[in-house]
């Protein structure tokens, strides 16, 4: 496995990144190991390691990607045999392959079923049911001319998850997935699970619906020429016109310009004014036989409906295939990926702790790197920076660099402090802005060391109520901005009862982003 680990989001195909998010999914909330537990984790980092997958067959990739698709392989493999309501969930969020034939079908069988060219016999030029398809379509391509314009001037397209077919879609696999599965754990993973596969099949989702679409259109136009000419066999069908606004001349002009292609293609003469006028329905009048009309308006629906559907079909089909084996899979930003890589490689963790406003005293500071030491492992790498100075927040993170190595940013704050949401609520609120730029960077923990406070008030009446209260103020504050906070005594005698209390506080789920703070 390269040293270098994963440079950006590398692609998958479908089944790889599928089973990564779920098997991700799965882990970030399984931190106690009830579903998947450490020796499964062991086990999954040597099969990937080694080139196996939960099949037992080998790898075809030797760098990180490979590593992450043959662990998630054999991870997904285990849990789905364990838990049924996993392998249901992969199963229903994929695209379902039935809607890109029913539907075009189903439009093909109304377009026969439902076309009239007109009552009793008679083709209306001006009111030819194919001149409102034309138009409708023309429109279609007008609007797709315009979204092509907006993503050239945005340099990127809009995200297909949000659009009302893929919304609907995500109902769907909501309504088909089961409300519990193997206890909170398997539900909550499969919750998390759902819109991380929406988000990174978005683009491949849109292909497949605009592929769809295209296609019944197409079939809904096939449908109504082949239902037009199948009447028209057992019926001789009488053109001409009639209009209160219309005169011969502007039926002239608009006749030249819809049809003018499909008679130089067919070679039908299109009709000039004096004729025109000659089939006008009047009494005494019942207009011409129907059929060059017939054959003008199908070749125009081909040229203008179904060959360009076709085309555009076409076209989304090609790119749904290039998609579905080149889906974004999460790097080195994300932290869970970044967490793998470096137990694959037997490399420690590393933890920048911020202090806020004070300074932690040498010996606490050995003894808080000592726990963190013992939560991730002998080779953690702690770094411990000078502390941010109350009301220089603006300048310390307009100078800060986010590390894309760190795995854990902890900000430390002391509980003598009076907890303020203008300052210590907004320096965090912010800095997790600053790390989730990169996309799921570091893990953010706060946590309160209340040695100072504890020391202060000793010996006082109504100390516990005192530091009870000072601790629910904290997490008011802290709990606006989005996290949660851990208050400890790092001047504690438990060590052991501190190592639990730190590995409770950098192993919990991330901290909620600003945008769903915001929600």
């Amino acid at each position: 496995m390269p040293d270098g680990g994963l440079d950006s989001r590398k692609p998958l195909n479908e089944a790889e990144a599928r089973h990564l998010l779920l098997v991700r999914a799965v882990e970030m909330e399984d931190t106690a190991g009830a579903l998947f537990t450490a020796e499964d984790r062991r086990q999954a980092t040597a099969a990937g390691l080694h080139g196996t997958d939960g099949r037992g067959s080998r790898g075809r990739r030797g760098s990180d990607e490979g590593f992450l698709v043959r662990r998630s392989d054999f991870a997904f493999a285990r849990m789905a045999t364990r838990v049924p309501a996993l392998a249901h969930a992969d199963r229903h969020v994929c695209w379902p392959a039935w809607i890109g034939w029913a539907l075009p079908g189903l439009a093909l069988v109304l377009g026969v079923a439902t076309n009239e060219i007109g009552g009793g016999g008679r083709l209306n030029i001006i009111a030819f049911p194919l001149m409102g398809m034309l138009a409708w379509n023309l429109v279609v391509y007008g609007a797709l001319f315009a979204a092509w314009l907006r993503r050239l001037g945005r340099g990127a397209a809009p995200d297909a998850a949000r659009g009302p077919f893929a919304r609907a879609l995500g109902w769907a696999i909501g309504r088909a997935l089961p409300a519990g599965g193997d206890g909170t754990v398997a539900a909550r993973a499969i919750a998390q699970f759902v819109p991380d596969w929406l988000s990174a099949s978005s683009a491949l989702t849109q292909a497949r619906i605009s592929r769809t679409l295209h296609l019944a259109a197409a079939a809904l136009a096939t449908g109504v020429l082949l239902g037009m000419y199948a009447r028209a066999l057992g019926v001789e069908y009488r053109a001409g016109w009639e209009s209160t606004f219309i005169d011969a001349e502007t039926l002239h002009r608009v006749v030249g310009v819809v049809l003018a292609p499909a008679s130089r293609l067919t070679g039908v003469a299109l009709p000039d004014v004096a004729q025109l006028e000659a089939i006008r329905w009047r009494p005494g009048r019942p207009g011409e036989n129907a059929g060059r009309w017939i054959h003008l308006f199908a070749t125009t629906a081909t040229l203008f409906i179904i060959g360009p559907r076709l085309l555009l079909a076409g076209w989304e089909a090609l790119r749904a295939w290039r998609l579905a084996g080149r889906l974004p899979a999460p790097g080195r930003e994300d932290f869970y990926v970044r967490r793998l890589l470096r137990d694959a490689r037997d490399v420690g963790a590393l933890v920048r702790v911020i202090p806020y406003s004070f300074h932690l005293p040498p010996e606490t500071g050995q003894r808080l790197r000592r726990l963190l030491t013992a939560v991730l492992g002998d080779r953690a790498r702690v770094t411990l920076d000078a502390p941010i100075a109350y009301g220089g927040e603006d300048d310390w993170l307009g100078a800060l660099t986010v590390d894309p190595e760190v795995d854990h940013v902890l900000v430390l704050f002391n509980l003598s402090a009076t907890p303020e949401t203008e300052t210590h609520g907004d320096v965090v609120e912010r800095l997790r802005g600053r790390l989730d730029e990169g996309g799921g960077g570091p893990a953010l923990s706060v946590i309160v060391d209340e040695s100072a406070y504890r020391q202060r008030l000793a010996g006082q009446a109504g100390s516990a109520q005192r530091l009870e209260a000072r601790r629910l103020a904290w997490n008011a504050v802290l709990g606006r901005a989005g996290v949660t906070e851990l208050a400890v005594d790092l001047a504690s005698d438990d060590e052991a009862a501190l190592t639990r209390q730190l590995e409770g506080a950098l192993m919990h789920e991330p901290a909620l982003t600003a945008a769903e703070v915001a929600r």
